[in-house]
């Protein structure tokens, strides 16, 4: 089972993140590199093997320095390598995971998987002081209110307003959107994972994920017809239909008073597979923080 984060050390990662980012700069885009610099961490960018790491901190000679791995598709500047600093730049904050370098534990790699590749708690908390960092809850959340837009389309703006992945905007804009439910990362033939969201988790029981394989997926929903989409589209579509809390969730009985309608919408994220976000249908049940 992967790790999951009690409420109170989430609070201590956000309120540490945040005071990064304001020192960093109290509005508009936070820059990781910058904050590497301002800390007198070097950055090493080279190639260390397709597959192997991401990004990793280490300390040699009194020194501290982010490995940033080109072969994963790091080169700098990128979205990805932005948040591959951001994830180093939580294990240099976090004071445990700072103190078990300092004592000469052995450094580790890290994934930018956004979340979904957090086997160890100490991955998990990095990944989320990166999303934090990057997208600051007192700046994301106002700005999130402000669209007037489905919540997919939401999170396409403002992937590009932060410079961060798909993924990690869709997992943050989950925190601060009432309307979404749950969210899915599916590869080319079969579910990454899903994400539900707490609220619904604890107010309606949505628990099981059902939908595993491409091949459960009838033609005519939009997963299935994003996933159809081409990985090279540079401006992609959003797909849109309307399913069932039945359709998607376990032991919901279909017809029942959980079983409400959802907006259910899809994009192919080029190489990296199929978002797909769950949402009220009804606007007028929307519920934002």
């Amino acid at each position: 089972m992967k790790p999951k984060l009690q409420l109170s050390r989430e609070a201590e990662i956000l309120e540490l993140s945040e005071d990064v980012a304001s020192e960093d700069t109290v509005s508009g885009r936070v820059c990781p590199s910058r904050i590497c610099e301002k800390k007198e961490i070097r950055l090493v960018h080279d190639s260390f093997g397709k597959g192997k790491f991401d990004g990793m901190l280490v300390h040699r000679g009194g020194e501290w320095v982010i490995l940033c791995n080109y072969d994963n598709g790091n080169s700098p500047g990128s979205t990805r390598e932005r948040f591959t600093i951001a994830h180093e730049l939580g294990h240099y904050h976090i004071p445990e995971h700072r103190r078990q370098l300092l004592a000469g534990c052995r450094p580790h790699g890290s994934h930018a998987g956004a979340f979904d590749g957090a086997e160890r708690p100490e991955e998990l908390e990095a990944d989320t002081f990166a999303a934090n960092l990057l997208m600051p809850p007192a700046r994301f959340a106002p700005r999130l209110r402000s669209l007037k837009q489905a919540p997919l389309e939401s999170m396409l703006y403002l992937r590009k307003e932060f410079d961060t992945s798909l993924e990690s905007t869709a997992i943050q804009s989950m925190r601060h959107d009432g309307r979404v439910v749950a969210m899915a990362k599916w590869n080319d033939d079969a579910l990454a994972w899903p994400r539900v969201s707490d609220s619904f988790f604890r107010e309606t029981g949505y628990r099981q994920f059902l939908l595993r394989q491409r091949s459960q997926l009838p033609p005519d929903c939009a997963t299935a017809a994003a996933l159809a989409d081409p990985d090279s589209r540079f401006d992609p579509v959003v797909r849109e239909v309307v399913v069932t809390a039945a359709f998607c969730f376990g032991h919901v009985a279909a017809g029942g008073n959980r079983d409400i309608l959802l907006r259910e919408q899809a994009v192919r994220n080029g190489r990296f597979g199929v978002v797909c976000i769950y949402s009220v249908l009804n606007d007028a049940d929307r519920k934002r923080s």
